[in-house]
């Protein structure tokens, strides 16, 4: 079993860690000296001695802990982390999949399926459309379509890309701009990416159009 025969230096870290140099087992330089190594203490430390050193050192044994300090580069660089945060959310929000609802039915819309409405308007331009053609909604049924059904699904699928592509840019703006304002470094380690609520990002993911006719 390892033992601690002193430490020094003791100074709080992030999220509550203490990192401190310490001796174990009465280690020793080639010249004689003290040797202490350098150690991350934790209250759920794995080692068998870990707990209690984190303990002894909390609690002042081996010294005063020094005060976790934030500078202006740290800030800075927490800021930098929650804005690629940001970008992550924000090209995972653009290649998602969300639904619009045309004709009495939900459609899938992504850029998949723009792809393949745009290859099947193409198909119906050259008059290469099976007379059968159908287009499988969101529910997993198979309905019949004719090319004024693609025209006013493809604009409709454009304009449900568009209005939730806007919403994205306009939810990632502001998720950095809110960042940019915190001055206290763990609210901006603690601040949650994505949808302001859980029921607005519910209701972002259906886009309701209804088509001439649709009531």
């Amino acid at each position: 079993m390892t033992f601690i025969t002193d430490a020094k230096n003791a100074r709080y870290g992030d999220d509550g860690i203490i990192m401190a140099d310490v001796r174990f087992d009465d280690l020793t330089s080639p010249d004689g000296t003290p040797l202490y190594l350098p150690y991350i203490a934790t209250a759920y430390d794995s080692a068998d001695f870990g707990p209690q050193l984190y303990s002894d050192l909390k609690s002042g044994k081996y010294g005063e802990v020094e005060p976790f300090i934030v500078t202006s580069e740290m800030l800075t660089v927490a800021r930098l982390e929650k804005h690629d945060e940001i970008n992550v959310w924000r090209n995972q929000q653009e290649h998602g999949s969300i639904t619009f609802s045309l004709n009495g039915h939900r459609w899938d819309c992504d850029k998949a399926s723009q792809d393949r409405l745009s290859a099947s308007l193409e198909a119906d331009r050259l008059n290469i459309l099976p007379a059968d053609f159908f287009w499988t909604d969101a529910d997993n049924i198979d309905v019949p379509v004719k090319s004024t059904d693609l025209e006013a699904m493809s604009t409709a699928m454009s304009t449900t890309m568009f209005l939730q592509g806007f919403r994205i840019h306009e939810r990632q703006r502001q998720m950095k701009e809110d960042v940019d304002a915190l001055s206290d470094y763990q609210a901006i380690k603690d601040y949650v990416v994505g949808w302001p609520e859980e029921g607005q990002a519910d209701n972002d993911k259906t886009r309701t159009i209804h088509a001439a006719g649709d009531g």
